[in-house]
């Protein structure tokens, strides 16, 4: 059960009703956990600007997601691991690519460096080694996308974000529940 309240947005008021109206235009519903937000329309807005600043991550949306997947299994949270595998597809990430995500595993080189990478962030809480910055590097990061990848940094830090929020509130699912990683019968995507 729900521990936190949802801010109804027929009912919200003030700069919460607004930010609410903002999301719903946006993604065409309002994610149970940005109901939960609004209790805080400061926090709500944070999001919402941190969320849009992040789209534009030369990184790209794909491993921004893929990034925010493997936070959000590291962080048993599965309300955000839901959500994102069940919006996956929008942000043109595959099955497989999904799976990477949650697994932090990929086939693809580049890819698997920076999920290892944000992994590494997470565990060590950003105090990374010379040789795991080192690898980053060595799958082709320059400064400029490993400050992204401090951006992974900082998709870590916004998937914690969320993860924990919803951890506390144990926020309702409002999106078809994603089958633990383990449970999967074979290599192919999880189904959600």
């Amino acid at each position: 059960m729900q521990r936190l309240n949802s801010v109804n947005p027929e009912l919200a008021e003030g700069r919460a009703r607004e930010l609410l109206d903002t999301v719903s235009q946006t993604f065409g519903a309002t994610p149970n956990t940005t109901k939960v937000m609004a209790n805080s329309p400061a926090v709500l807005e944070s999001f919402l600007a941190f969320s849009q600043a992040m789209g534009q991550a030369a990184i790209g949306e794909k491993l921004h997601n893929q990034v925010k997947l493997s936070t959000s299994e590291s962080n048993s949270c599965h309300y955000c691991t839901s959500l994102l595998s069940a919006v996956g597809p929008s942000a043109g990430l595959t099955a497989d690519d999904i799976l990477a995500g949650r697994t932090g595993s990929s086939k693809d080189h580049r890819t698997d460096a920076a999920l290892k990478f944000a992994e590494a962030v997470l565990e060590h809480r950003g105090k990374v080694s010379g040789d795991q910055l080192d690898a980053v590097r060595d799958a082709g990061f320059n400064d400029a996308e490993i400050v992204e990848i401090v951006e992974i940094v900082t998709s870590v830090v916004l998937g914690c974000f969320t993860n924990f929020l919803n951890n506390v509130g144990d926020t309702e699912l409002d999106v078809p529940h994603a089958e633990p990683v383990q449970a999967c019968p074979t290599d192919a995507a999880c189904p959600v």
